[in-house]
């Protein structure tokens, strides 16, 4: 991307009330992403039954609403920083032995959720599948993480090669040589979660990434410069 103006892009955040482990809100989350200059994040809340399970509401609809009213509050949040809101999902998926691998998902549109059974009721490939039918892209988040199961490369897009998250073993040099391996695109995200979870994951994006459109269609043509303990490499 020689030439080109780029910002830096965050793939992987969470906020307050949207995943059971997030402790920072949206407001908090503006204004630390501001400080550390960056022109968009991706708002990825999980998609998983122990999260869902605590949001207001009977039916799936109305948990969903919940879900989606969160990223309203998001985007305004991140607006009056100047940051551009995007939107995204980590979504949870076990196989028959109880393991769980999760699913960063980029460039769908609400109705995607609201027209399927709760997504964190499928296996990878079952996702995938839907995934590949909407023309969404699919990336595995921290695959070689302590008790996370790797998924199946044919049945991902794109891997998280850098996960930023403090808490936890992300083993991120063996997920690159994953995704190199069999040739998958490579993302990174801060994993953020609370205020102490300095910004330092994400991508470097062209400014004609505006939307979730126009990102989708760069993460699948391109291969993005990373950012990988605040510093692109």
């Amino acid at each position: 991307m020689r030439g080109v103006n780029t910002y830096k892009l965050e793939m992987h955040a969470h906020t307050k009330g949207g995943s059971s482990c997030a402790q920072a809100d949206e407001n908090e989350l503006a204004e630390i992403y501001a400080r550390a200059g960056y022109g968009g994040v991706v708002l990825t809340n999980h998609c998983c039954e122990a999260s869902f399970s605590l949001y207001p509401g009977e039916t799936h609809k109305e948990k969903l609403d919940f879900y989606f009213s969160l990223y309203e509050k998001f985007r305004v949040a991140v607006g009056k920083k100047g940051i551009l809101p995007f939107l995204g999902s980590e979504v949870r998926a076990y196989d028959a032995e109880g393991y769980f691998s999760e699913y960063l998902l980029y460039g769908f549109d609400r109705a995607f959720f609201y027209d399927n059974p709760p997504l964190y009721t499928y296996t990878q490939k079952e996702l995938f599948a839907l995934c590949e039918e909407a023309g969404i892209f699919m990336a595995q988040s921290h695959p070689f993480r302590s008790h996370v199961k790797a998924g199946y490369y044919e049945y991902l897009h794109g891997v998280e090669a850098y996960n930023g998250h403090i808490g936890h073993e992300n083993r991120n040099a063996v997920a690159e040589a994953f995704a190199d391996g069999f040739h998958l695109k490579k993302i990174s995200g801060t994993d953020f979660h609370e205020v102490v979870h300095i910004p330092k994951g994400g991508i470097l994006v062209p400014e004609t990434v505006r939307d979730d459109g126009t990102l989708k269609a760069f993460l699948f043509s391109e291969q993005a410069p990373l950012i990988r303990d605040g510093e692109i490499k």
